[in-house]
């Protein structure tokens, strides 16, 4: 079965007024973030962009602003609140991206009447494409050809990304409902990112006989068996590509352990040996969702590069974030990202 790669961690409201950052309570003021109780945050840690960094003014308050990005993915992660969902994903509109332009909607027809507002909603649906070139550097969005905006109600499907039907072109798809609250905004976009970083075909080689059978399991087991590197839907991975590196370094010891419960084909039973799976091995992963395969959690531990504090390696889970600083291409993306999420600011 295809993986698509989808943020499914229930993530809601925060109520942190940043330095810099504009108070996500109100950053989309075109749209209405729902009311919660937030968690007790963890106290304020310090962080440091990559020493080639000179101090400046512009650095120091930028410093000030990622003092507390922590806090927001703290706020994305264990916040409770939990809205409407639909019984299925609805795809609502897509658009052809072209630069920092997107172009062309193709509408989905015909849509029921509760979703029109939705699809027709062309303002919301470009500010968060804007969201999205104000916070990804261009020269990492090179791969993105089209935009999809689709709902699935409050929470469940935050975002993902999937090739096209050319499959060295992917299409980044986000949930016009969930984009109301700039955690779950913030933290889909740079868990999303890390998928495009780590799967695209200058890491991983196309695979086109599973790519052109996403259905057919032996075609997919046969592929595999001829991989000697991780093997994924998107293909076999380059040897010395992120995720083969990240996958030698933290899975071998559980992932045969990890390919029969993904077997399962029961989604409840597969959930539930998942959630075994991750309380058995909770410090060698970030999140609960990392733990539903490798691609997840290369993913998940790319997101806490970017809005955590760089590590100690304490437990293998911090090691897994301090993982990408050993990479300069990386540390110095995680610089551009940080100036941009705290200079950002929604317009009105």
């Amino acid at each position: 079965m295809p993986k698509k790669a989808i943020l499914g961690i229930l993530i809601a409201a925060a109520f942190l007024t940043l330095a810099c950052l504009c108070c996500p309570t109100n950053i989309f003021p075109f749209l209405q973030t729902p009311t919660a109780v937030p968690p007790t945050p963890p106290p304020t840690m310090t962080i440091s962009l990559s020493p080639t960094v000179e101090p400046t003014s512009t650095s120091v308050s930028i410093l000030a602003c990622v003092n507390n990005l922590a806090n927001i993915l703290y706020e994305s992660e264990n916040n409770s609140y939990a809205g409407p969902e639909l019984q299925s994903e609805f795809t609502l509109v897509t658009y052809t991206v072209s630069g920092n332009a997107i172009t062309d909607p193709v509408y989905v027809r015909p849509i029921s009447i509760d979703l029109k507002p939705y699809q027709e909603d062309t303002a919301s649906q470009e500010k968060i494409w804007q969201f999205v070139i104000d916070i990804i550097p261009a020269d990492q969005r090179t791969l993105i050809t089209r935009f999809v905006i689709f709902t699935d109600g409050v929470s469940n499907s935050l975002g993902a990304v999937e090739q096209t039907d050319d499959p060295h072109n992917w299409m980044l798809e986000m949930d016009i409902e969930d984009a109301k609250n700039f955690p779950d905004l913030s933290t889909t976009l740079i868990h999303e990112l890390g998928h495009l970083l780590t799967l695209n075909d200058s890491q991983v080689a196309t695979d086109f006989e599973v790519f052109n059978n996403p259905d057919d399991q032996q075609i997919y087991d046969r592929e595999a068996a001829a991989c000697s590197t991780y093997f994924m839907f998107e293909g076999c991975s380059h040897l010395d590509s992120y995720i083969n590196t990240f996958y030698d370094h933290f899975w071998p010891n559980i992932y045969d352990e990890w390919q029969v419960i993904n077997a399962e084909t029961d989604q409840d039973a597969l959930d539930q040996k998942l959630d075994r799976f991750y309380q058995e091995y909770t410090a060698q992963f970030v999140s609960s969702y990392a733990a539903t395969s490798p691609d997840e959690d290369i993913a998940e531990s790319f997101m806490y590069f970017i809005f955590k504090p760089k590590p100690s390696g304490a437990s293998i889970a911090e090691e897994k974030y301090l993982f990408f600083y050993d990479y300069p291409e990386m540390v110095s993306l995680r610089d551009r990202i940080l100036e941009n999420l705290c200079t950002y600011e929604a317009e009105p």
